[in-house]
């Protein structure tokens, strides 16, 4: 069954992201069912001199609550936490995820700030399958500290998400973690065959290719047309 999230956006975070996109994301995982705003966050709880915005677990707790036709409940705000981390668990059914610095990292390599909540919606919902109550520190038997790619590495140096973010995996010791807890191996199965689709577009990798080979992209420009030219004139001379 599928889990139903809803997605609470905290403060104006609009002309961040396309909540359309996130929103219309097709998985047999979850669905997107509900998008609330809260425009005015209370003022920060953490006093150290700085003039952003910074929150701890506890002063988003009131704020956070999940609707009674929801299984869970996602935030997301452009405010840091104070020990400047991305995700933390509010409650058992409420998480919160920090876009605070992570479009900087995400935009060396052309990634979206869509596709990362989508992978952190990916990674909230497997691990509910894995522990149930999301405020469990149970999750810290799944999550591991080194950066493989897949969908539970902690990413504790921040630009490590650049690895996970998209097409991420389920490695060997995640896939045996799922096993080893009897969970219902379409769920792993649906996982692994929708987690590649969490890639930059078609156009946009073409670009960084262009970028990162620029002169093979010259090579490969002037031989093409060379090589429609031969082929073209094949055609006339076979129909002649």
């Amino acid at each position: 069954m599928k889990k139903k999230i809803a997605i609470v956006k905290l403060g104006h975070i609009d002309h961040l992201l396309n909540i359309d996109k996130i929103k219309n994301w097709s998985s047999s995982l979850f669905e997107i069912v509900h998008i609330h705003c809260i425009d005015y966050l209370p003022d920060s709880d953490v006093e150290d001199g700085y003039l952003d915005k910074k929150y701890t677990r506890n002063g988003l707790s009131e704020k956070m609550k999940c609707p009674t036709d929801c299984d869970y409940a996602i935030g997301i705000m452009r405010y840091r936490f104070e020990d400047n981390f991305y995700l933390h668990r509010i409650n058992k059914k409420c998480g919160v995820i920090s876009l605070n610095g992570i479009e900087d990292i995400l935009r060396k390599e052309s990634i979206s700030l869509e596709n990362f909540i989508i992978k952190q919606i990916y990674e909230i919902v497997a691990l509910t399958h894995l522990v149930g109550d999301m405020s469990s520190d149970e999750v810290y038997k799944y999550v591991h500290l080194d950066t493989r790619g897949c969908l539970f590495d902690m990413n504790g140096e921040r630009t490590d998400i650049l690895y996970n973010t998209e097409k991420p995996i389920i490695c060997d010791s995640c896939r045996e973690a799922f096993r080893k807890q009897q969970i219902n191996s379409d769920v792993v199965k649906k996982l692994e065959r929708e987690l590649p689709k969490i890639r930059k577009p078609f156009i946009i990798s073409i670009e960084k290719k262009i970028k990162k080979y620029p002169l093979l992209s010259v090579i490969i420009s002037a031989l093409v047309p060379i090589t429609l030219s031969i082929i073209a004139n094949l055609i006339c001379e076979l129909i002649e």
